[in-house]
Order: structure tokens, then C-alpha cells, then sequence
């Protein structure tokens, strides 16, 4: 019978070879504690790599999109960051809550009172070059 310390090191040795590295943050909307996740989390990917999460909160009458950019990407890259929540009308998306722009790591976009639309939250990281990258979760109606 294997030792639970075994079966957590062979985990932990599974996680990092997967690619997953970072610090555990708590993810609660400023000033909206009672926000839940909705939908997927989406990711945005720089050279084959994954660089930043997104996700989508709802919670006291708004939309909130959430950004974490990695810390393999942070610790070694200049960057700023930008999220939106995307209003989706038929084929077409718009911005439904301002963007933000950082150099943090962690991101909190403005609440949009979207909740009775199709929605996205989108994020757009900077990359070497003057470029960026973006990523989004589904959408969520």
C-alpha cells in the first residue's frame, strides 16, 4: 500500500511536468464577494505555451472578467494585461464593461450590468515585440 506522502509527491512531480506552475490566489471581485464563476476558464497562449487564465464572474447585478497571468510568463516578461466582458449579439461582440490595462498579474475588470445578455469575458496579454495575445471563455447566456 503506497504512503499518502508517496501518492501527493507523484502528483505534484505529474502537475509540474503537465506545465502547471503558479502561486494559488484567491479569486473574490472586489467589493462582490457573493460572485460565483460561470462558465469555462479560458486561456491565452503565447508560442505554444499558456501564459494567462480567464474567467467570467457574476454576482451583485454585473459581469466581471478575471485575468491571472502565469508566473512562468510574469517572472520572465515585461507585459500588460487588458480584460473586457464581451456583449455577444448574434455574430457580432462588443465591449460591455471598460477595459483596464496592467503590469499586475492578477487583473479585475469593471463589473458590466450584462447579466441579461450573452456574454464572454475576454483578456489580452502583451508579448515580445509590441503584439498581444488573447483568449476567452464560452459563452454564457
Amino acid at each position: 500500500m503506497r504512503k499518502p506522502f508517496a501518492i501527493a509527491a507523484a502528483l505534484a512531480a505529474t502537475l509540474l511536468s503537465a506545465g502547471f506552475s503558479g502561486t494559488a490566489h484567491a479569486e473574490t471581485v472586489p467589493g462582490c464577494a457573493s460572485a460565483k464563476q460561470i462558465g469555462t476558464t479560458g486561456y491565452v497562449k503565447y508560442q505554444g505555451a499558456t501564459i494567462a487564465s480567464v474567467k467570467q464572474f457574476a454576482g451583485c447585478g454585473k459581469n466581471y472578467a478575471y485575468t491571472w497571468v502565469w508566473d512562468s510568463y510574469a517572472q520572465n516578461h515585461t507585459f500588460r494585461v487588458t480584460n473586457w466582458i464581451a456583449v455577444i449579439d448574434g455574430t457580432e461582440e462588443y465591449p460591455g464593461s471598460e477595459s483596464r490595462s496592467t503590469t499586475r498579474q492578477e487583473l479585475w475588470g469593471a463589473g458590466g450590468a450584462t447579466l441579461d445578455k450573452c456574454t464572454r469575458a475576454v483578456a489580452s496579454v502583451t508579448v515580445p515585440g509590441g503584439g498581444y495575445v488573447s483568449g476567452w471563455t464560452d459563452k454564457r447566456c
